[in-house]
């Protein structure tokens, strides 16, 4: 079954309304996406292995050269202690060779380890340009993470190699962080901010909230779209990310929460006259969660101007629809989009707006008893009333439709 075929029988399936666009993709990047270097059991043994975003993804040339400096003897000793390394792509597209961010989470304990680690990074600095910076991690607990997916209990502590903490995102003015979250391939994601422009057409004087912000990106791309823009998100590498990105693009009309998004919170935010006005409200949970009913109701007491909800996970994106409906929202376009097309995964952007003309209250006409003094009152009505034309039956059968 293909995406497209994926998306449509799933809004046939959960009876989804609104249109559907074209899936949305973009150029990918040289490197493909990100990769890590990492610690698993084959045949019985515990060895360091290649995985990237799918299975079989060719290894740049520049990082299976760093893979050979490490089988020498002189490192064995940091060897066995890799849990893993990650290399970070920035997200290049028009040069041969893609630039990384190196993070290694290891475990130090002897001096002879320690300096066998300092002389990996000496020859990654002296060899390999492209890396821009290495730094390692250590964690609690102590397994192997996903940056793009990070675990929200895990705890983390960064020690600097050398460079940076944050990537440049290839040629956009913007950063991230090391550790921050952003999609392991970053094509699409780069090009994402221009798409939801064009996808929303805001006003002048719109205000936006980005929960579950991450590095950002797409909320300060919009900062000249918006009056303000506010970002949302528990994590200390998205603030990091926040502020390296409005010092860098001299961004005044954004600020930045660092709390978690429940009831209490958008409560608080939206009480009194300061956070009155138009609004535009992100969503994009970790893991494709569903939000909880109590938070819902709270965002959609509100009475945001549009809600845009990001999800990855299909049933729970129905079930997302169903509970904006519930509180008076409509989905009015859904935008899949494809991060890399190699992947089977897809995300889906959903923009509901207030049902102002009141048609999820609307029920089918019931058939009248012609006996019932209700009835005879109505048709009393009828006679001195012009009747009204019937309104158009709007159709909601799922269709493509390019933008």
């Amino acid at each position: 079954m293909t995406k497209k075929e994926q998306i449509l029988n799933w809004s046939v399936t959960n009876k989804i309304p609104g249109k559907i666009q074209a899936i949305f993709s973009a150029e990918n990047e040289t490197a493909g996406g990100d990769f890590r270097y990492i610690l698993r059991e084959v045949k019985g043994k515990q060895v360091l292995v290649w995985e990237g975003i799918f299975p079989n993804f060719p290894v740049p040339d520049s990082l299976l050269k760093i893979e050979e400096q490490l089988q020498k003897d002189h490192l064995r000793q940091f060897k066995k202690q890799i849990l893993q390394i990650i290399f970070r792509t920035c997200g290049d597209t028009a040069t041969d060779t893609p630039r990384f961010g190196a993070l290694i989470q290891c475990s130090l304990s002897t001096s002879e380890q320690t300096r066998a680690y300092k002389t990996f990074l000496e020859f990654l600095q002296r060899s390999h340009p492209e890396i821009l910076c290495c730094h390692s991690v250590s964690t609690r607990p102590y397994f192997p993470f996903d940056t793009s997916n990070p675990p929200a209990a895990m705890q983390y502590t960064l020690h600097k190699g050398f460079g940076a903490e944050f990537l440049p995102l290839a040629n956009s003015g913007f950063y991230f962080h090391i550790l921050d979250y952003l999609p392991k391939s970053k094509g699409t994601y780069l090009q994402l901010p221009d798409k939801l422009h064009e996808w929303l057409h805001p006003a002048k004087g719109d205000r936006l909230l980005a929960c579950h912000c991450g590095a950002a990106l797409e909320a300060l791309s919009l900062t000249k779209n918006f009056a303000d823009v506010n970002c949302l998100d528990v994590r200390e590498w998205a603030k990091l990310s926040f502020e390296k990105n409005t010092s860098a693009n001299k961004i005044v009309n954004a600020k930045f929460f660092r709390d978690k998004l429940d009831a209490d919170w958008v409560k608080k935010f939206f009480a009194g006259e300061k956070n009155k006005g138009k609004w535009t409200i992100f969503l994009n949970p970790p893991q494709g969660e569903l939000l909880s009913q109590p938070l819902t109701q709270s965002i959609a007491a509100t009475a945001p101007e549009r809600i845009v909800h990001i999800i990855g996970d299909l049933e729970n994106a129905a079930r997302e629809v169903k509970r904006w409906r519930s509180a008076g929202y409509i989905l009015r376009k859904i935008l899949p989009v494809e991060w890399h097309p190699e992947l089977k995964h897809l995300d889906l952007a959903m923009l509901f707006v207030p049902d102002r003309d009141g048609l999820l209250g609307r029920k089918p006409n019931a058939k009248p008893n012609a006996n019932s003094q209700q009835t005879k009152l109505q048709q009393g009505k009828s006679r001195q009333t012009t009747k009204a034309k019937p309104k158009e039956k709007k159709n909601y059968a799922p269709r493509f439709v390019q933008r």
